[in-house]
């Protein structure tokens, strides 16, 4: 008699096409575990571990008996045979599976069989299940996401597949599915904007991107990455259908890899929005930026439910997924890695690299007074197992989402602390033992009014780290921090995205720790500003400005950020008037270079192209390798018809930016801002710009 279990969806189990009735809940547990484990024998101690871990052990292995007995009597006369149990471990054997057979296409490159694949997977893993088991729920948790990335990836591949087979209506069905199953993964919407495109539905395609750029703004906030932008951004301009993105292809009868695959799916969607899984920096592109500051390796455990109601799992799990997209969005420079459990893996192992994490983040909830819950949260030495930072707040569970988000504020916050700690430490190595505080501060200052390039920047840095090291709650130190940081985040030529988007993060942090100390800090709040307009944080920044002027009326520099983001806010008529304040108070002649150029691209902006070039120009000649002023310069000669000028100064600014990503010019500034009016004075100019061969 043959019997089959579904577990891609609602546990299923059937006899000869019959469909069994009512099953105990943990038999149905036990039973699905069972199938997901591909024929192999499982102990019964893991079994009663895992299905009854708040027992004693023999009363566990006395219920697992039990569960046994029920689970043979609910399959018939042909229980015995499927399921084998002896006195050490239990498997099931001659059933038919749907995961195996799943698993099994879904590493061919035929197009039918990942169609079948496809068809196989009915809805999320086990999708029925909610028992009452720390360890089956991590598991259960841990599998739901192995199936998903596994079907994800096979309608990743079949929608390329139908694509390029001219199936038009069967990818853009195939692609909708992956859209719904993951609308975060920008490879998938990729995928469907390239199936209507190819269906000559562009603007289906263009719609499909809007809303994925919402999507990803609501539940990120951020912005499309710059492939995604590119082929939206074709789309739009050209009018015509687009090729199938030949990376995701699959040719039938062709070799294909599916770890390939993911590993290609991972680093994509980490690029736009970072996965649980994090490459730590070290691991990353070679950085042009020499940048102290480090990565550190932190490892995220699920946060434990200790209120003894299994309806509170909900909030508990909700609460750990957002705690790590939260961290991944304020914590770019770190590397973080999911864990089941902190149990077993503290101060154990001799170094980082072999775990893979320096530090561990562990939480609980639990009930305090009535209707009211407590989340316990703590920051550990990975290598000693020492507690760095305990923080504990009790809420009603409706008011969990503010709660939250300060929760994991301060868990970023000392997290980045901690990388600040690190880098100090590695700066006070190389630093003169010999220089104190305001030596180093005035070497730092010093260094900062020479010409603004990435070296000099570096060396500066440098110098604030070995004040930290001293002295953490140096305010001068911080805030210089802080501006080396928002120097490479308006200068990203200098490293690579990774580094610019770590300094970002981290500059903020600095900063925030710096006010913290020192609330009428004027320059600090400026420099908040600066670095919140580069992050593409427009209104906040411009709130930090009027704070900074508030303090200091007569601070140029907040005058002039303020000015240059009002433009990316659309307001360009504001611009110029800020600008001639900043030069009127600030007489620095390397700063005068950045308000040439703040004023010549307001001044492009508005089509006031003679005036911008004169400006551009100015700027240039006080800081000749400004690369932002290169790029708009070389727009406005090319909307004046000199196109000569225009080729070698582009020439030139290639040979200077050689290894800046191909087509991450133009999203530098389409990214910052959202603003329509914005988006339609700068696009005509980066039309010009490839026009010259510095594809954006």
């Amino acid at each position: 008699m043959a019997l089959s279990i579904g577990v891609l969806g609602p546990l299923v189990i059937e006899r000869d096409d019959c469909r069994l009735g009512k099953v105990p809940k943990k038999a149905r547990a036990l039973l699905g575990y069972l199938a997901a484990q591909g024929g192999q024998a499982v102990s019964r101690e893991r079994l009663a571990d895992l299905l009854w871990p708040y027992q004693g052990s023999e009363q566990a292995r006395h219920s697992l008996r039990n569960c046994l007995l029920e689970l043979r009597k609910a399959l018939g006369p042909s229980g015995a045979r499927h399921l084998v149990a002896d006195f050490a471990t239990c498997r099931i054997e001659d059933v038919v599976v749907d995961l195996d057979r799943f698993e099994r296409l879904s590493r061919s490159p035929n197009r039918p069989e990942l169609q079948a694949a496809a068809e196989l997977y009915r809805g999320e893993f086990l999708a029925d299940f909610d028992i009452d088991s720390e360890p089956f729920q991590e598991w259960l948790a841990a599998e739901r996401d192995r199936t998903l990335a596994l079907i994800c990836d096979i309608l990743q591949r079949l929608t390329a597949a139908q694509d390029g087979a001219g199936e038009a209506d069967a990818a853009i069905q195939s692609g909708r599915r992956l859209v719904a199953l993951d609308p975060l993964s920008e490879l998938g919407q990729r995928a469907l904007m390239r199936a209507y495109a190819r269906a000559g539905r562009r603007g289906e395609a263009l719609r499909q991107y809007k809303s994925c750029a919402e999507t990803l703004k609501r539940e990120l906030g951020v912005a499309p990455d710059a492939e995604t932008q590119a082929l939206a951004h074709e789309m739009a301009r050209s009018g015509t259908t687009v090729e199938a993105d030949p990376r995701s292809g699959v040719a039938e009868g062709a070799g294909f890899s599916l770890g390939d695959s993911l590993a290609a799916r991972a680093a994509s969607d980490r690029a736009a929005r970072g996965e649980r899984l994090a490459v730590t920096a070290s691991g990353s592109a070679r950085l042009t930026w020499p940048c102290l500051l480090s990565s550190i390796g932190v490892a995220v455990a699920p946060l434990r439910n200790l209120t003894g109601d299994p309806e509170q799992q909900y909030l508990v799990e909700a609460f750990t997924d957002d705690l790590v997209t939260d961290l991944l969005r304020h914590g770019r420079g770190l590397s973080l890695k999911p864990i089941a459990d902190e149990r077993g893996i503290l101060g154990n192992l001799p170094g980082e690299a072999e775990r893979g994490f320096e530090y561990v983040v562990t939480g609980s909830a639990q009930r305090s007074s009535p209707g009211m819950l407590r989340v316990n949260m703590r920051i550990t030495d990975a290598a000693t197992a020492e507690y760095l930072w305990a923080g504990r707040h009790e809420f009603r569970p409706e008011d969990l989402a503010p709660i939250q988000t300060k929760i994991t504020r301060r868990i970023s916050r000392e997290l980045h602390v901690l990388l600040l700690q690190e880098a100090s430490r590695r700066a006070s190595v190389t630093a003169d033992a010999r220089l104190g505080i305001n030596e180093c501060l005035a070497r730092a200052q010093a260094t900062l009014k020479g010409e603004l390039r990435a070296e000099l920047s570096a060396q500066a840095q440098q110098w604030f780290l070995a004040v930290l090291a001293r002295d953490p709650r140096n305010v001068e130190a911080l805030v210089g921090l802080a501006r080396t940081c928002q120097y490479l985040v308006s200068n990203p030529w200098w490293g690579d995205p990774r580094a610019a988007a770590a300094a970002s993060d981290l500059g903020r942090e600095a900063v925030a720790i710096a006010l913290a100390l020192a609330p009428g800090h004027a320059f600090a709040k400026c420099t908040q500003g600066m670095l919140c307009s580069a992050a593409g944080q427009l209104e906040e920044a411009a709130h930090a400005f009027d704070q900074a002027l508030a303090m200091d009326h007569s601070l140029g520099l907040a005058h002039g950020f303020a000015g240059y983001n009002a433009a990316l806010l659309g307001r360009t008529s504001e611009t110029l008037p800020a600008i001639e304040r900043a030069m009127r108070l600030d007489p620095t002649d390397r700063r005068h270079s950045i308000w040439f150029f703040f004023g010549g691209f307001a001044e492009l902006l508005l089509g006031r192209v003679e005036a911008a070039v004169a400006l551009l120009e100015k700027s240039l000649e006080r800081n000749p390798s400004y690369g932002s002023a290169q790029l708009f310069l070389m727009a406005a000669l090319s909307l004046l018809q000199r196109p000569d000028a225009a080729a070698r100064l582009a020439a030139s600014f290639r040979g200077q930016y050689p290894e800046y990503p191909a087509n991450a010019f133009e999203q530098l500034w389409l990214s910052r801002s959202p603003s329509p009016t914005y988006r339609a004075q700068v696009q005509p100019l980066f039309e010009q710009i490839r026009s010259l061969g510095i594809t954006p």
